[in-house]
């Protein structure tokens, strides 16, 4: 697995994963075929599922001890996520100083 990265966009983060190849796609290439509350296809696995496409899914599908360490591990990613974006919106900039450093906003 790749941080977190979709397997076709190398520089967007994943949002979800296949629930037929398993690999991690952006929102851009993920069908949700079932709704949201249901595990999304890929395009690929998506075209071949609806019979569209009779080769054009990946050849692989996962066990279910496979996928839910996976699930886990893009969960984690997505926590580290909203933790990192938490903080970042926490810092501010003082523009009226001529040095540049970080100060926390102070919560009232």
């Amino acid at each position: 697995m790749d941080e977190g990265r979709c397997a076709r966009h190398q520089f967007e983060a994943a949002q979800d994963m296949c629930r037929h190849c398993g690999d991690l796609f952006c929102n851009e290439c993920l069908v949700y075929s079932f709704g949201a509350s249901k595990p999304p296809y890929c395009v690929s696995c998506a075209l071949a599922a609806a019979g569209v496409r009779s080769n054009g899914a990946a050849p692989r599908k996962l066990s279910r001890k496979e996928r839910k360490r996976r699930t886990a591990q893009l969960e984690q990613l997505r926590k580290e996520r909203e933790m990192y974006d938490s903080q970042a919106e926490s810092l501010s900039i003082d523009w009226d100083s001529d040095e540049v450093e970080w100060q926390p906003i102070k919560s009232t």
